[in-house]
């Protein structure tokens, strides 16, 4: 009988990823959703469980494809807790899944979060925000423009030293490298040819220095105009910098943290009328001290303050990350960049869905996908937020 128990939303406003269906209904079955579609329009199955909208929204899931912790958890410095510690808090702010990111750390550091990912991944438990995997930020990147990364961790990309992280390619989605430096291309097929996203970040080089790593498969790039040469001089010439070759080549989408700190409004707009809200997400890169009180807090092992809703290095040279969720990031794709609601839930779903390769089962509310919805209120304030046709906060 189990397998006949359906669940219904009702009493709400659907979000797919074309326009809001008013009066609209989602119906589960088991962790699937079987129907999507306006009430009276669609069949609605007897032996069901209502959830009642109340006239709030019906989105899908959000997603977040770059965050390095949360509630003290750290994916740098991870313990047996660390992800269901995450998974639980990003419920709270409407997050069905996420990738867990790694900033610049010690080898074995690193390697133990990706041995916890696969240990965590085989025992499927639903009891927060799913974990998708992990995303390597870091060592390859620019000493220039490492940012809050510790430098004493940086490293060239040599086989000898990244081969030991390619053993990990069921669980490592995606690594953001520099694609200046040298050896990177290399490393560069190596990571495609496994089904890895490569992204570029932290980054320093000119354009003749990134084509041949964007030839052999950089598709994404990371925090977009965050830690990333803009344009300069190359023996006078002026030449584009990162910024202006990823702004420039379409083969490569952008992420963008959108806590209204990091980049401003009119840079935003910049990278989505570039690219397309298809091509552009927004990020948290939220790193272990959001949801916890201001004071000094670590990121693997760098310290850094949090006060204002910032996240900041001591000396003030850089952010750590940020302290923002991604309800936030949909609000302000609407308040500071002038999206439409369902733009800037795409932006927050189905585009970093499709960005990371699992929009086959993740992102919209569409029949045969994960039943992956969040609840919220018109202030973009979570309600309820339900995984795999499970509530996982209310």
């Amino acid at each position: 009988m189990n397998n006949q128990k359906y669940l219904i939303i009702k009493n709400g406003t659907v979000i797919t990823p074309e326009q809001e269906i008013k009066d609209g209904v989602v119906i589960i079955q088991n962790e699937k959703i079987i129907e999507v579609g306006k009430r009276g329009e669609i069949e609605e199955p007897e032996n069901t469980e209502i959830i009642d909208a109340q006239n709030s929204y019906i989105s899908p899931g959000l997603i977040d494809i770059h965050v390095n912790g949360a509630n003290g958890a750290d994916v740098s410095k991870i313990d047996s807790d660390t992800f269901s510690t995450m998974g639980k808090f990003f419920a709270k702010y409407g997050v069905t899944s996420y990738v867990g990111t790694t900033i610049t750390a010690a080898p074995t550091d690193i390697i133990k979060a990706l041995q916890f990912a696969r240990k965590y991944l085989k025992d499927i438990k639903i009891d927060g925000a799913e974990l998708l995997g992990i995303h390597m930020e870091g060592p390859y990147i620019s000493p220039e423009q490492s940012g809050a990364h510790p430098k004493q961790y940086l490293a060239l990309p040599k086989p000898e030293h990244y081969s030991q992280f390619l053993e990990y390619s069921d669980v490592l989605l995606k690594m953001t490298i520099a694609p200046e430096l040298e050896g990177a291309e290399q490393l560069v097929k190596a990571l495609k040819e496994r089904g890895i996203l490569v992204s570029a970040g932290h980054t320093n080089g000119i354009y003749s220095e990134m084509k041949d790593a964007i030839d052999a498969g950089v598709t994404h790039s990371t925090h977009f105009f965050c830690n990333m040469s803009h344009f300069r001089r190359d023996n006078l010439k002026r030449v584009a910098g990162v910024v202006e070759t990823l702004l420039y080549d379409d083969r490569v989408t952008g992420a963008l943290i959108g806590d209204g700190w990091h980049v401003g409004s009119q840079l935003m707009k910049l990278l989505i009328k570039v690219k397309g809200i298809d091509r552009v997400c927004f990020v948290t890169d939220a790193m272990p001290a959001v949801g916890l009180p201001d004071g000094i807090h670590k990121i693997g092992d760098v310290e850094a303050v949090v006060e204002n809703g910032i996240a900041r290095l001591k000396d003030n040279t850089a952010y750590a990350g940020s302290v923002t969720t991604m309800d936030v990031c949909v609000r302000n794709g609407i308040d500071q960049v002038g999206l439409l609601l369902v733009d800037s839930i795409r932006m927050s779903s189905l585009t970093p869905a499709k960005i990371i390769g699992v929009d086959n089962r993740k992102g919209s509310l569409e029949k045969g996908k994960d039943a992956d919805i969040t609840i919220f209120d018109k202030n973009i304030k979570v309600v309820k937020t339900i995984g795999r046709g499970k509530i996982i906060f209310q």
